[in-house]
C-alpha cells in the first residue's frame, strides 16, 4: 500500500517538475520576445522571423507498461527570406528543439504531437544534415494576364504543396495530433532535394512535385506527385478544393520481406467556410497496400468556430475527427482520433492553446491501445 501511494507521488512530482518547466518556458516567451519582435524586421527585400514553441503533453492510455506518461518539448524555429525582385525569391528555415514529447513512446499509430523534436533534426533523412530544414530558390515567371509559372528548387519540404488546408495543416498554430496536420497516407517527404513547378491561373492552381529522399530501410528513393486546386467563391465565403496523387520507385519493403514495392494513393483535401464565424474541412484518402504499411484509407473532418462567437476575432476553436482502416496484412484493423482544441491570442506576439485527444488503435492480434492526451502549448512570434 505504501509502494503504491509512493508510484503515485513519483508520478505527481513528475508531473510538477514538467510543468513547471513549461510555466518557465511560458513566462519567457512571453515576456522576452515582445521586447524584441521589431529587431528583425529589416526591410521589405530582407526579412527575418521566428517563433518559439513550449509544449506539455499528459497521456491517460490503458497501454500496458505505460499506462500513465508526460512529457514537454520546447522548439525554436528560424525563416531568412530574400526578396531580391518580385519574381525571386530565396528562403532558409532552420529548427532546434529540445525534448521529444510523448511521440518517443510509439503509444499509437498516430503522433500525438506533429512538429518537429529533437530526434527528428539530427541527421535529416540519413543526409548528415542538423537542424536546416529547407534551403530553397524560386523563381515566377508571367506568362499573361492572371497566369503564372512558378519554379522551386533545392531542399524543400513537400508538405508546403501538396494537401495544405486552411484549418487543419499547422501543428504549432492548430491541431497537435499528425493525422490533422497533414494526411499521413500520402507519405509525404520533408526536407530534401527537390522541385516544384507552380502554374496559377485565376482560381486554379496546378502543382507538381519530385523529390529524392530516403526511407526507413535506408533507401533512397524518389517521390513524385500532381495536385490540382480550385478556389471557390460562394456566398458562404472562401472554399479550397484540391485533388493529388503520388508514387514513388520500387525502394520499399513489401509483405514478404523484399524491397520491390512502391508506394502510390490519392487524397482529396477540402475546407469552406460557413459564414463569418464557422468554417469546415475534409480529408479522403487511399493508397496501395503491395508495399508494408499501416493504413489503407482514411476519412477525417471538422470544424473551425471563430472567436468572433465570444468577441475575440482572433481566438478559435477546433474540432476533428479521423477513422483511418487498416491495410488488409497490417495488425490494424481501423484506428480513430478526435481532437479539440482552443487556441487564445493574447496579442501580436503570442498565443496559448488547450488540446485534448481521444486516440484508439484495434489490433488483430495484440491488445487495443485507447487512451487520451491532454496538452497544452504556448507560442511567440518575431
Amino acid at each position: 500500500m505504501n509502494k503504491t501511494h509512493d508510484n503515485k507521488g513519483d508520478m505527481n512530482m513528475r508531473i510538477f517538475r514538467n510543468f513547471s518547466s513549461l510555466l518557465i518556458i511560458t513566462i519567457f516567451i512571453f515576456l522576452a520576445v515582445p521586447l524584441a519582435a521589431f529587431a528583425y524586421d529589416i526591410n521589405e527585400k530582407f526579412t527575418i522571423d521566428g517563433a518559439m514553441t513550449g509544449v506539455y503533453q499528459y497521456a491517460d492510455t490503458d497501454i500496458s507498461g505505460i499506462g500513465s506518461a508526460d512529457r514537454g518539448a520546447a522548439v525554436i524555429d528560424l525563416g531568412v527570406n530574400f526578396h531580391p525582385t518580385d519574381s525571386d525569391e530565396f528562403q532558409v528555415t532552420l529548427s532546434y528543439a529540445a525534448g521529444n514529447g510523448l511521440n518517443y513512446l510509439d503509444m499509437f499509430s498516430l503522433a500525438p504531437y506533429a512538429d518537429d523534436l529533437e530526434d527528428d533534426l539530427k541527421n535529416i533523412n540519413g543526409r548528415d544534415r542538423d537542424y536546416l530544414l529547407e534551403a530553397w530558390y524560386k523563381h515566377v515567371f508571367t506568362l499573361s494576364e492572371g497566369i503564372t509559372l512558378g519554379m522551386t528548387g533545392g531542399i524543400i519540404d513537400s508538405t508546403g504543396y501538396l494537401d495544405d488546408n486552411e484549418y487543419a495543416n499547422d501543428e504549432t498554430g492548430q491541431f497537435m495530433n499528425d493525422i490533422f496536420v497533414n494526411n499521413t497516407l500520402a507519405n509525404l517527404p520533408s526536407y530534401d532535394i527537390g522541385g516544384v513547378m507552380e502554374m496559377t491561373a485565376s482560381a486554379l492552381c496546378i502543382r507538381g512535385v519530385a523529390m529524392s529522399s530516403k526511407n526507413d530501410l535506408e533507401n533512397n528513393y524518389n517521390y513524385y506527385a500532381v495536385q490540382v486546386g480550385y478556389q471557390l467563391e460562394t456566398g458562404l465565403g472562401s472554399g479550397n478544393y484540391r485533388i493529388y496523387g503520388y508514387m514513388t520507385n520500387d525502394r520499399f519493403e513489401n509483405w514478404d520481406g523484399e524491397n520491390d514495392e512502391n508506394l502510390e494513393g490519392f487524397g482529396i483535401s477540402a475546407d469552406q467556410e460557413l459564414g463569418e464565424i464557422l468554417g469546415a474541412f475534409a480529408r479522403i484518402s487511399w493508397q496501395d497496400d503491395k508495399a508494408v504499411i499501416d493504413h489503407e484509407t482514411l476519412y477525417s473532418g471538422g470544424l473551425n468556430i471563430k472567436g468572433t462567437l465570444w468577441g475575440r476575432g482572433d481566438d478559435e476553436i477546433g474540432i476533428a475527427y479521423a477513422y483511418l482502416d487498416g491495410a488488409e496484412d497490417s495488425d490494424i484493423k481501423h484506428t480513430q482520433a478526435a481532437e479539440t482544441y482552443l487556441k487564445l491570442v493574447l496579442s501580436d506576439y503570442n498565443d496559448i492553446t488547450f488540446d485534448v485527444q481521444y486516440l484508439r488503435d484495434n489490433l488483430q492480434h495484440d491488445d487495443d491501445s485507447e487512451g487520451f492526451i491532454y496538452g497544452v502549448r504556448v507560442n511567440a512570434y518575431f
